[in-house]
């Protein structure tokens, strides 16, 4: 939406009605969440301004054939589309190229080979780059594969070039997603070993914050304009929390289990036990970075990472994975051990190869996969009324509990109970807001796949105003999700009306996250909350 804002419009302001054209348009009209209001009032990009970089050469040409043919110049036409996908399928192209050119410094051509088959066609690399080739992971697999290989070149041989190109690419990723930052712990330990600590480590250290700050001063300017201040942390509704990780879900569950879905990645152990005894500095380098990665993306409240399959943020540390496996190959010496290695790798790709193909038909899900829905589903791409009831609760259905109850279902237990009460009358006064209750979520109810009714009588003094109920879904960090309903205008003054409303819990972030319930009221008008009742119909798996 960058480059259709500027270089169509002529305008760093994305329009919201454009927007929503747009999407109307191209995308089944889905509603434009990219763009929210800044606090100056603005609509201001959630997404950062990085990834523009990377597809500008191929915009500028697809705009040039649009603008002499008769496509629409709007940046999402078929000359674009076409553009788009040609453009990362050369990242896709450049990354292997990449990733052979630095495998081949650690280990032979054969195991070259046979890494990078494995890794495409046997972890979810193979879905992530031909599904999902609108996301940035693949250009950050290829931005991390040529910063790694440049990096490694320049500690061995101390051009320039190598470092000019190390530091450029880092600019680059940082500005696609700032968490890239991470990467300088590698340069940081290599340059350390090779350097000592001493003022010459410090100044080229330097370099690569400086890179990172030089390559985002478009998204600075772009904040400061749009936003009212240099630098905006965030503006999705979910942050990282390094103190309450996602750690196990996000390595192991059958949501979204990077080793489950791509269990390849074992032979990590064997790869970093044998880096660790040949090549410390290395070791040491990709282990404390992928442990930081991993810990950091798996810290994100939306740890599953919405649509994919399995953790598709991983993709973008693959050549330093990768890499481990490549050194520690040569160490295998028994035949019995190669061939094991072989079998288990032959294996995985035709595991996810047979899963991705589950993913395009629909077997799989991108996003709510359970353990039930897994373990009825594995090993079949035809199955006799085939349905979808074992997965997660669908979040935005709240007609999902009559579906289960009407159904029966033998894998299914319907608990409900009622988890607030009002035990006294409640007066909002006018222009100010009410307290009505807090708890917390989980202290309440066994699992977050419920359904909650809320019903309460009310009574306005002033039915041409409007006040609100809000129950909010949050932590100590955030409030991530909010139902409301108004309650005054339109009443009968002085008489009691009855209201219900429905919704879904939300995935709860953390153990002790809580709703609150309030009167939003700042209009002049008293409300007198007469009852207030809130129960939940959870879904139990047996």
């Amino acid at each position: 939406m960058y480059l259709p804002s500027i270089i169509n419009r002529g305008e760093i302001e994305i329009n919201t009605n454009w927007a929503q054209d747009i999407q109307n348009t191209y995308c089944d009209s889905n509603l434009i969440y990219q763009i929210v209001q800044s606090k100056i009032d603005k609509p201001i990009n959630i997404y950062h301004i990085g990834l523009s970089y990377i597809k500008l050469p191929s915009y500028i040409i697809a705009h040039t054939i649009s603008k002499n043919t008769s496509y629409p110049t709007d940046g999402f036409s078929l000359p674009y589309y076409i553009s788009h996908y040609l453009n990362a399928l050369f990242f896709i192209l450049l990354g292997l190229h990449y990733l052979r050119k630095l495998l081949l410094l650690y280990t032979s051509e054969l195991n070259t080979s046979l890494i990078i088959l494995v890794a495409y066609f046997g972890t979810n690399m193979y879905a992530t780059f031909s599904i999902q080739a609108d996301l940035p992971h693949l250009y950050l697999f290829t931005l991390n594969t040529i910063f790694i290989y440049h990096l490694t070149q320049y500690i061995s041989n101390t051009k320039y070039r190598d470092l000019i190109i190390t530091l450029i690419v880092f600019g680059i990723a940082t500005a696609i997603r700032p968490t890239q930052a991470v990467l300088g712990i590698i340069p940081l330990i290599l340059l350390q070993k090779k350097l000592g600590f001493n003022l010459r480590l410090w100044k080229q250290i330097l370099l690569f914050p400086l890179a990172s700050i030089l390559f985002n001063i478009p998204q600075f300017l772009y904040w400061k304009y749009l936003g009212g201040e240099w630098v905006i942390p965030n503006l999705h509704t979910e942050d990282i929390v390094l103190i309450d990780p996602n750690t196990l879900d996000f390595l192991f569950s059958f949501r979204k289990g990077w080793f489950l879905y791509s269990p390849v990645f074992i032979l990590l152990i064997p790869g970093f036990i044998y880096t660790y005894r040949i090549n410390k500095p290395v070791f040491w380098s990709i282990f404390t970075f992928t442990f930081l990665y991993i810990w950091i993306l798996s810290s994100w409240e939306c740890w599953w990472y919405a649509g994919s399959f399995g953790s598709r943020v991983m993709v973008d540390i693959y050549p330093f994975l990768l890499l481990i496996i490549g050194i520690g190959l040569p160490a295998i010496k028994s035949n019995i051990s190669k061939a094991s290695i072989i079998s288990f790798s032959l294996i995985c790709i035709g595991l996810n190869l047979f899963q991705t193909r589950q993913l395009n038909t629909g077997i799989i899900d991108s996003t709510r996969m359970s353990k039930e829905h897994y373990l009825y589903t594995f090993g079949r791409l035809e199955i006799d009324k085939f349905n979808n009831s074992r997965l997660l609760m669908n979040r935005y259905d709240t007609n999902w509990i009559h579906s289960v109850e009407e159904k029966n279902l033998e894998f299914y237990q319907i608990q409900t109970k009622e988890i607030f009460a009002l035990d006294k009358t409640l007066i909002a006064t006018p222009k100010e807001d009410l307290t009505i209750g807090r708890f917390t979520i989980l202290d309440e109810l066994p699992s977050d796949e419920s359904l909650i009714t809320v019903r309460f009588t009310a009574k306005s003094n002033n039915p041409s105003e409007t006040s609100i109920i809000r129950l909010e879904t949050v932590s100590p960090y955030n409030c991530y999700s909010w139902n409301s309903m108004e309650i005054s205008q339109g009443s009968t003054k002085d008489l009691e009306t009855e209201y219900e409303m429905q919704f879904n819990l939300p995935d709860i972030r953390h153990r002790n996250d809580e709703m609150q319930l309030y009167i939003d009221n700042d209009k002049d008008v008293q409300i007198e909350l007469t009852s207030f009742t809130i129960e939940a119909k959870t879904l139990i798996r047996k």
